[in-house]
């Protein structure tokens, strides 16, 4: 059976009520439809954006291949480099999977917030350091580990971000991206992509269905995969 998710910590939910109220009173409320590019990579990073509603796909391009970084939800900050370096230029591009709903917050916004919200700051920084890290062992994982591993690894990271754990026990997530996104999210060619799938489903840790899953036996699933 699925164990217990251990849901980690949104930027949003790091903040304290009055500071979460003062970072979205400082922007502009905006809805992307699917599909809808919200930032893009190359462009003028003028703005971090607070996410509220629906997921996100972070990606750029390589050699002409679109590459899948992460994904992002409610409580995510996009963007947040800007407050921390101000780096002119977007580093890569995110896209709406499903209608998005965010606050849209201008550079010298956040920094007058940050300013005035010192606590704020730690958490930000606590954000950065957080995707340092899981950088960091992304790349010790795809330099040791085997494809089965590297995607068992990316869907426990989608059942501990958005799963939903049912009367039974198990754990059902909306699969929002497709096979072919998921092998470039851990860096596998489709083919040993679809292999791991089956062999996962065979080991009844988990069952696939059009732009879903459920996960059997998280516990399994986590023994399986690269994540350190």
């Amino acid at each position: 059976m699925a164990s217990d998710l251990a849901r980690p910590a949104t930027f949003l939910q790091s903040l304290v009520e009055r500071e979460r109220e003062a970072l979205l009173g400082t922007g502009r409320a905006q809805r992307w439809e699917p599909t809808e590019t919200l930032v893009r990579r190359g462009d003028r990073a003028d703005s971090a954006i607070v996410l509220l509603v629906g997921l996100v796909k972070i990606h750029t391009s390589v050699q002409g291949a679109e590459v899948l970084l992460a994904l992002s939800g409610p409580g995510d900050l996009l963007g947040e480099g800007t407050a921390i370096v101000r780096e002119d230029i977007r580093s890569a591009t995110a896209t709406a999977l499903e209608p998005v709903e965010g606050v849209v917050i201008s550079v010298p916004s956040l920094h007058a917030f940050l300013a005035d919200h010192p606590r704020a700051t730690l958490a930000l920084l606590d954000l950065a350091l957080s995707r340092l890290r899981t950088a960091d062992a992304r790349r010790m994982e795809f330099a040791t580990s085997e494809s089965l591993a590297r995607v068992a690894g990316r869907l426990v990271e989608l059942v501990e971000r958005f799963g939903a754990t049912g009367p039974d026990g198990a754990i059902d997530v909306a699969l929002p991206i497709t096979q072919e996104e998921l092998a470039s999210w851990s860096a596998s060619s489709r083919e040993s992509t679809a292999r791991a799938l089956r062999t996962l489903r065979q080991l009844r840790l988990i069952e696939t269905y059009r732009r879903g899953l459920t996960v059997l036996d998280l516990d399994g699933l986590r023994s399986h995969s690269a994540r350190l």
